[in-house]
């Protein structure tokens, strides 16, 4: 029989993925006694750059410069949007947020501007986004007649400085490339601990020593994203210092070292906070009883009864478990709330995988009203204290609109600030 403890709060995130994070980030900067339960591994897989909008209209496939021209368009075209319940002031005052939140961190983030940035990606590509680390931004100044090295690192999957080359040839046609030999490394190199050499002022000077044949030749050095895990802007600061060039890192496939930087960050903050967080635990048989909801949150080892005024649902969509799909239709898994959906199971994907307009299924999930409150399917908010964020939201093909994290972080702050509210005003 497993032991069992209980706890009163003000608010219970439910979900320890991005948007999670940001809403335990948030509900503990404004004093709200939070506990939050789920699983936080799931961070070390994200990019580590933070998308507002970078597609729209979908059809056009363009990325978009200036993402704010898109949310106009956006919010009269789809008006069920998760954008179309906020603003752009909201959006962008929740990007401040997180800015500001990262960087009591150490984890320091180039806040947004007026247009999206555009990222080159370990495939040769660009990608855009709104809000880079500090370590990625100077990337972001690479023009095509500047000498560029890249560099990758002999034994490091998922990065090919001479493919990368290849690929932006076309474009960027002065560009050198090397191979580094790790000393000491044999093998395949695990990123995680490749990451940690870089705090290692040896290591570094290594590193430079290599790549000082180059040094009268460019001007701008890119690498895979794994200087550091702890120190990450330190250590390529001092890179920097060594060899006299710019240098930025490349994001690369997951599993991602900006992301183990994120959860290291998050995790770290949210335990100065006084944050109670239940790692894996799941969230059983949820009740309210008229003013309080009382969650049963289970692991391995231990029950713990959560009496909380509020909750937060940062489940996810599939992967994380937050919807389900049944035999011929999709359930949400926590408080079995009304799930938006195709009316049928034969029109969640079309037969064409690449259709232009998407699958419908990646729009299925929870409908709420304009502060994250889920409704029922007469428009009715289910529990007043109840909301749902991040990409369990309905109506967002975010993948497509590269839109995840702004809508995360937008509905994340929305919604705690909203129970805040009502929580000063007595309600």
């Amino acid at each position: 029989m497993k032991d069992k403890k209980y706890i009163t709060c003000d608010i219970t995130v439910i979900g320890a993925g991005f948007a999670g994070m940001v809403a335990a980030a948030r509900a503990s900067a404004l004093g709200l006694k939070t506990v939050q339960t789920g699983n936080s591994s799931q961070l070390y897989f994200a990019s580590g750059l933070f998308d507002f909008l970078g597609v729209y209209p979908l059809h056009s496939r363009i990325p978009l410069k200036d993402p704010r021209t898109g949310l106009e368009l956006l919010q009269k075209e789809m008006p069920d949007h998760p954008y179309s319940k906020t603003g752009l002031e909201a959006i962008l005052k929740s990007f401040d947020f997180l800015a500001r939140f990262l960087q009591s961190t150490g984890l320091n983030y180039v806040k947004p501007d007026k247009r999206n940035r555009s990222v080159l990606t370990a495939a040769g590509t660009f990608k855009p986004t709104c809000m880079i680390p500090e370590t990625i931004s100077k990337g972001c100044l690479l023009k095509n007649n500047t000498p560029l090295l890249l560099v990758d690192f002999k034994g490091l999957k998922g990065f090919c400085a001479g493919q990368m080359a290849d690929v932006l040839k076309k474009i960027h046609p002065n560009i050198l490339t090397l191979s580094v030999d790790v000393p000491g490394e044999g093998g395949d190199l695990n990123p995680t601990y490749f990451a940690t050499l870089f705090e290692d002022s040896s290591f570094l000077k290594k590193l430079a020593t290599q790549i000082s044949p180059f040094l009268d030749k460019v001007e701008l050095m890119g690498m895979p994203a794994v200087c550091g895990v702890n120190k990450s802007l330190d250590a390529l600061t001092r890179l920097e210092k060594m060899t006299g060039l710019d240098i930025f890192e490349i994001p690369m496939m997951p599993p991602s070292i900006p992301g183990l930087r994120l959860k290291n960050a998050f995790e770290k903050k949210l335990a100065e906070n006084n944050v109670h967080f239940l790692t894996q635990a799941k969230i059983k048989s949820p009740q309210f009883n008229g003013s309080e909801f009382v969650l049963d949150a289970v692991n391995q080892n231990m029950e713990t009864q959560i009496r909380s005024r509020g909750v937060i649902l940062a489940t996810g969509r599939f992967p994380g478990g937050g919807l389900h799909a049944q035999r011929g239709y999709i359930q949400e898994t926590v408080f079995n709330l009304p799930v938006y959906q195709p009316d049928k199971r034969s029109l969640w994907h079309h037969i064409n995988f690449f259709e232009q307009q998407g699958h419908m299924i990646n729009t299925a999930g929870v409908e709420t009203d304009n502060v994250f409150r889920p409704v029922d399917t007469h428009g009715a908010v289910v529990y007043e204290n109840l909301y749902a964020i991040g990409t369990i939201l309905a109506h967002n093909d975010w993948v497509r609109l590269k839109s995840g994290s702004g809508v995360s972080a937008v509905s994340a702050f929305t919604s705690v600030n909203d129970f805040y509210k009502k929580s000063a005003a007595g309600h």
